[in-house]
């Protein structure tokens, strides 16, 4: 069976992983548990993933294909950007702040994590000046989101979503069906 890792975007859980353990049931969903209040670097975070992957059992050749959320979007490209893509075969982000987010600036300034994703960020910058090559992407955004404004969540290979409320993203059935159809494609 296939196995899908979700992530998580800030202050996200478990329960985020609901609506597509549901609908994914071709699939193992795994989910990828880390601190999402995102108080360090995202590039440890990163290196959290590269080991829960690693020590996922993965057979000989297999890849996984990841699904993620907001933040989570921003750490899975790095992990496929930076430290390993070979095993992963597609990549998903939804709403993720590629452009980054007003809100980092607003509330959280103490949280290292955030930081790394407050509008012109040089992480940002440097993140996006490398392409995922040899991963099929998908992206889902809406200009109308209120966390992550504008474009500035249209990524790789993108698709307007018209489905505009960021913290409830994970559980609109379009959007999974949505992923699913790219994950079986």
């Amino acid at each position: 069976m296939k196995k899908v890792i979700v992530l998580s975007g800030f202050n996200g859980g478990k329960r985020d992983a609901y609506v597509l353990e549901k609908i994914l049931r071709e699939f193992e969903v795994l989910y990828f548990s880390y601190n999402t209040k995102l108080t360090e670097n995202l590039e440890d975070y990163a290196k959290q993933l590269k080991c829960f992957i690693d020590k996922s059992k993965l057979k000989r050749n297999e890849k996984v294909s990841i699904v993620s959320f907001s933040a989570g979007g921003i750490i899975a490209s790095y992990y496929t950007k930076f430290l390993d893509k070979s095993k992963v075969d597609k990549i998903i982000t939804v709403f993720s702040p590629f452009n980054g987010t007003y809100l980092a600036n607003l509330f959280f300034k103490k949280r290292r994590g955030l930081q790394q994703i407050k509008l012109r960020s040089k992480f940002l910058e440097r993140l996006f000046k490398k392409e995922i090559v040899g991963v099929k992407t998908k992206n889902f955004w809406c200009c109308l989101d209120f966390v992550v404004q504008g474009s500035s969540g249209r990524g790789t290979n993108p698709e307007h979503s018209f489905f505009f409320i960021h913290p409830f993203i994970q559980w609109w059935p379009p959007i999974i069906y949505k992923i699913k159809m790219f994950l079986l494609s």
